[in-house]
């Protein structure tokens, strides 16, 4: 995607060789998406087109893989509108999304996430710190599309998270998805009013420095509660984050100084759980296994990605009725 936006902000294409030579002398993607959001400004464009040349690029592929279907002329209106929109787009929908990103880690964690809700060990929270909307998206698809392969009456299904992108956000009894970093949706239309919180994107370099240093302590303060609280399994994640890091080693010394106190031992494995594909090498996993212990995280190894909802399943001690 920054590729992408770097493409679109200096009006060619950036050769994947150029792109990898700037990431190899150190640039993050989010000061090469500044870079790109510079040049935008550079040449006269506001705010709000460099975010709509970022909603562009971070669903380009989606609308490239629905192009010449029959569902490319409502894709972006069912994307928007999955709880109301017709049933028979709803399952066209769900099942283009499903077949046409069959490796997506998305769906096993959505499928955890409803089957689980459904057997009442659904998690707290879900914390994302990802800007697209496709979680809560494809959680109602999935509802809705299972509701109706099933036997009638065909009403709605119980829907079970909301998604939060702020202080502000109600979600009644629900189960809250945090958007963390703000959300984008695609537009369904020119003008129209957006169902996001573009406004909180940190995508932008000077947008995450600003959050790291205290611009918006609605973000910090939910991510430390359920640390604190809860015991969190990260999914998807590279946990190179330098705020995810900041985060997690204050709550580990804190729970250092609090058994010192107390004297208590020292927690000998860590309670949180880091998610991902074991490595193939035995040196690897050596050094992984102890490369987040002062964060308080362990890796947990799964054999691929298509075992993701076992393990997320067996987290959660949640036994399928099938």
């Amino acid at each position: 995607m920054t590729q992408e936006l770097m493409s679109l902000a200096f009006s060619q294409s950036i050769p994947k060789e150029t792109f990898d030579d700037l990431l190899k002398l150190g640039w993050s993607l989010d000061g090469l998406i500044q870079n790109a959001a510079n040049e935008f400004k550079r040449k006269g464009k506001t705010n709000t087109e460099v975010t709509e040349a970022i909603e562009q690029c971070l669903y380009a592929n989606i609308r490239n893989k629905a192009r010449g279907l029959g569902l490319e002329k409502y894709l972006t209106a069912v994307l928007n509108r999955p709880k109301t929109i017709e049933k028979n787009k709803v399952i066209e929908v769900c099942e283009f999304l499903e077949n046409s990103f069959p490796d997506s880690s998305l769906f096993p964690i959505c499928r955890y996430l409803v089957d689980s809700a459904k057997l009442g060990h659904a998690p707290l929270a879900v914390i994302s710190f990802n800007a697209d909307t496709f979680l809560e998206t494809y959680i109602d698809l999935h509802l809705r599309r299972n509701h109706y392969l099933g036997p009638p009456p065909h009403g709605h299904p119980p829907y079970y998270y909301s998604a939060v992108n702020g202080s502000g956000a109600g979600r009644g009894s629900k189960i809250p998805i945090y958007h963390c970093h703000g959300s984008i949706a695609p537009l369904e239309r020119a003008g129209g009013h957006p169902k996001d919180r573009r406004d909180r994107l940190v995508f932008l370099e000077e947008e995450y420095l600003a959050l790291s240093s205290g611009r918006s302590a609605w973000a910090q303060s939910v991510f430390l509660f359920h640390a604190q609280s809860t015991r969190m399994a990260f999914c998807g994640l590279s946990m190179s984050d330098a705020n995810i890091r900041r985060w997690m080693s204050a709550i580990e010394a804190d729970v250092k100084d609090y058994h010192y106190v107390h004297g208590n031992s020292a927690r000998s494995n860590p309670e949180h759980i880091w998610i991902r594909p074991k490595p193939l090498d035995e040196l690897s996993e050596e050094i992984l296994l102890s490369s987040l212990t002062h964060l308080g995280v362990r890796p947990a190894w799964i054999g691929g990605w298509e075992q993701l909802y076992d393990a997320l399943m067996n987290l959660s001690a949640t036994k399928t009725t099938s």
